[in-house]
């Protein structure tokens, strides 16, 4: 909530979850997020070694902001959103992790109100997470490190 609405530019996060079940909330956080990048173009930042150095953890969400209108029956749309005389300012986050995107969006004119989509979705931004979470690190022009994580137990490799 303390990003508001208007954001410049995407954020990338890395999240360390410290209890999955939420049940610990007397002694520690259950999920702990840092601050990796910003950048004015999201897909740019996730495809490079933002979202590569994002894989170490155990989880990654993109933070973004803009315009959503109504869509046609069909699902295409008249013209652009910041153009549309129905639109709203949006700011939506998406969370990758061994499980899948899922993403919620909030909107200014409503901030209290969350629209949750937890299950597969669709769309670019979908797109572009699972090939930055499940992708070939080393695909990245041999620049980056191989990064290998274990947590509790379990291995995810690459």
């Amino acid at each position: 909530m303390s990003l508001g609405f208007h954001l410049p530019a995407a954020r990338l996060y890395g999240i360390v979850v410290n209890d999955p079940l939420g049940l610990d909330n007397d002694h520690c956080q259950a999920a702990r997020s840092s601050f990796l990048d910003e950048h004015r173009d999201v897909y740019e930042m996730i495809a490079g070694a933002s979202g590569v150095l994002a894989r170490s953890f155990d989880a990654a969400a993109v933070v973004t902001g803009g315009w959503a209108a109504p869509m046609e029956e069909d699902g295409s749309m008249t013209e652009s959103a910041s153009r549309h005389p129905d639109r709203r300012r949006v700011r939506a986050v998406a969370v990758v992790n061994d499980e899948g995107v899922a993403s919620v969006v909030r909107f200014e004119d409503d901030p209290t109100r969350s629209f949750a989509q937890p299950e597969h979705g669709t769309g670019d931004i979908i797109d572009a997470l699972e090939k930055m979470w499940f992708g070939d690190p080393t695909a990245l022009a041999g620049r980056l490190v191989n990064l290998r994580t274990t947590r509790g137990g379990c291995t995810r490799w690459p």
